[in-house]
């Protein structure tokens, strides 16, 4: 799998990992926002958002009903009490039922408690419904506080003549116990008395204002109840705090219900800040620490050093002792390959640009030395000629020009093939090719090589092909390319060794092969491989050191700007075969008779 998928999968797969993270915890956030103003709505009305909770959360079995014990304890906390009737009006159930509630009640009875048709201490509240086939009947009920301090409001209010509320100490008493207070306003609405009045309760009371808190007492915190008398014109106030703190009547600066939501919120977002920190020093650590260890690679090699860098235990960091990678760096393997190919290449062209520099070095010695030999012959005799106080003969001078044009031809042998090198170094293309029958034209060739003063005649053997073959080549750089690899076929073995030159042709392929066989001493693998390399001479001190170290390279060179190739194949005590391959000219074939 190529990098970049494997990038792809890694980058997908955590998104959805986050986004299923994110949503389950936006999903507990919201849970967690519903229960809460499911529980503060119950607190406030148990009545209306409690009971059908009770009814649905209810179990029933062989040993009857089992209600929610939380919302059993929210009936408690609300001071309520709890009954469950069968079809007769019997009580089946009962939790936290004071003593003055009964425990049957007949068909009207219950509606006139329902309606206040019939004096009652207690509001209750009906709820009926079918479970698993059987008709739940609840009666909820709390203490009508409310209505008894009216009534006793009613019967012993009085003001003083100082505009002082007059209470009895046991109704005073029992307002303080329930946190409630009382109001007397005027016909204007401005309070003239109060008796145990919160700051958060105002002193003026607008119409609407007094309908809105009447109406929505949790709006506000009390729960508000009012008579107007006709003969003072004066309107009398109760209140009894919502919840279970005096503080219940101080309106907060942001709604319950607005701060459970903003706390919900607060955390899903804080949740989520906290899920992409980890989520980015996890990437940091995990695609982070490769990238900058590449990038360390990369600047290391840039300053010569091609080695992976190592740990502070001297290993691969991207690698295990074992030498697997770390599960880390595995998702860069390609690139942590290419990287440990580059290294390997330029570590060896440093190494070869090192050993060609020494072989340039040597070579260079070399041809000084061997363009200074001719050179210090040709100066010497031409001191000789120049020199007044002899005469030489006309024998003698035709002599020292001979050894002079031969030093000098020398020299120039070794010029060209410096020159020629680095052209076909500089791959300059061949002048125009002209197309030959290689069989006569090897012929020559090799006839006229046979006959050379540095080997004996008869050493080359010529195989022609059994038809005439045509290639497009170009003369002079073939011949000599054929020249180089038979003189170091001939000079660099024992002088006994014979060269067998063979043409081939594959027809299936449309290809001629030049094959240029010795049975000479062969080469070991370091020269065969280094067979073509300029300036590389693999001979040892007894062979000839004749020639400028080009010969191989040059041929090659050649071989390869006229469009063909050079295989070699050799080993120590075999001989060594050179095989030159060229297209072939297919439409000129032509079989010998």
């Amino acid at each position: 799998m190529k990098i970049k998928h494997r990038l792809t999968l890694r980058f997908i797969f955590q998104l959805v990992i986050s986004g299923i993270i994110v949503l389950l915890i936006a999903a507990a956030c919201t849970w967690w926002i519903l229960q809460r103003l499911t529980d503060m709505s119950i607190t406030r009305d148990f009545a209306s958002a409690g009971l059908e909770r009770l009814v649905e959360s209810s179990k029933l079995d062989k040993d009857g009903i089992h209600f929610d014990p939380h919302l059993l304890e929210q009936v408690k906390l609300n001071k309520g009490w709890l009954q469950t009737l069968d079809e007769h009006g019997r009580v089946d159930l009962s939790y936290n039922t004071p003593k003055d509630v009964p425990l049957h009640y007949a068909p009207g009875e219950l509606i006139d408690y329902w309606n206040k048709t019939k004096p009652f201490p207690y509001d209750i509240y009906l709820w009926i419904q079918e479970k698993n086939g059987k008709l739940f009947t609840i009666i909820y009920g709390i203490k009508n506080e409310m209505g008894q301090l009216l009534e006793e409001i009613n019967q012993y209010h009085a003001l003083s003549p100082a505009g002082q509320l007059e209470l009895p100490s046991a109704l005073r008493e029992r307002l303080k116990k329930l946190d409630g207070y009382v109001q007397v306003l005027d016909a204007s609405g401005v309070e003239i008395a109060s008796y145990n009045r919160p700051d958060s309760i105002p002193a003026q009371y607008s119409v609407q204002e007094l309908v809105l808190r009447s109406t929505y007492g949790s709006r506000f915190g009390f729960k508000i109840a009012s008579v107007y008398h006709d003969e003072s014109k004066y309107t009398w106030v109760i209140g009894l705090p919502i919840g279970h703190s005096s503080a219940a009547g101080e309106r907060p600066l942001v709604p319950e219900e607005i701060r459970i939501i903003l706390i919900g919120i607060s955390f899903l977002i804080g949740a989520m800040i906290v899920i992409f920190l980890l989520i980015s020093v996890w990437n940091a650590h995990r695609f982070g620490s490769p990238m900058l260890h590449m990038l360390a690679w990369i600047e290391s090699i840039g300053q010569g050093k091609y080695t992976e860098p190592l740990d502070r235990t001297g290993q691969p960091r991207s690698r295990h002792r074992s030498g697997k990678w770390r599960r880390r760096y595995a998702v860069f393997a390609d690139v942590m390959q290419s990287l440990h190919k580059l290294s390997a290449i330029l570590k060896r062209d440093q190494d070869l640009q090192r050993q060609t520099n020494k072989l340039r070095d040597e070579w260079i010695a070399g041809i000084t030395h061997d363009l200074k030999t001719p050179l210090s012959s040709i100066k010497g005799f031409a001191h000789m000629l120049a020199a007044e106080n002899y005469e030489w003969s006309t024998a003698e001078i035709r002599k020292f020009s001979v050894t002079m044009l031969d030093k000098s031809n020398h020299m120039d042998t070794l010029i060209n093939d410096l020159e020629l090198s680095y052209r076909v170094n500089a791959r300059i293309q061949p002048p125009d090719m002209e197309e030959i029958e290689l069989n006569a034209w090897m012929e020559d060739i090799l006839l006229r090589g046979a006959v050379h003063p540095s080997w004996d005649a008869g050493r080359i053997i010529f195989k022609p092909a059994k038809t005439e073959i045509y290639v497009k080549l170009y003369p002079p750089w073939m011949k000599r390319a054929v020249h180089n690899i038979s003189a170091n076929a001939l000079l660099h073995n024992p002088p006994d060794t014979i060269l067998t030159v063979t043409i081939l042709h594959d027809t299936d392929a449309g290809e001629v092969k030049i094959v240029l066989e010795d049975n000479g001493t062969g080469m070991d693998d370091v020269t065969a491989n280094r067979l073509f390399e300029r300036y590389y001479r693999g001979t040892d001190t007894s062979s000839s050191t004749e020639g400028s170290g080009l010969g191989m390279a040059i041929a090659k060179g050649l071989v390869e700007a006229m469009g063909g190739w050079i295989a070699v194949e050799t080993s120590l005590g075999s001989g060594t075969t050179i095989t030159l391959i060229f297209p072939t000219s297919s439409s000129r074939l032509i079989q010998w008779t």
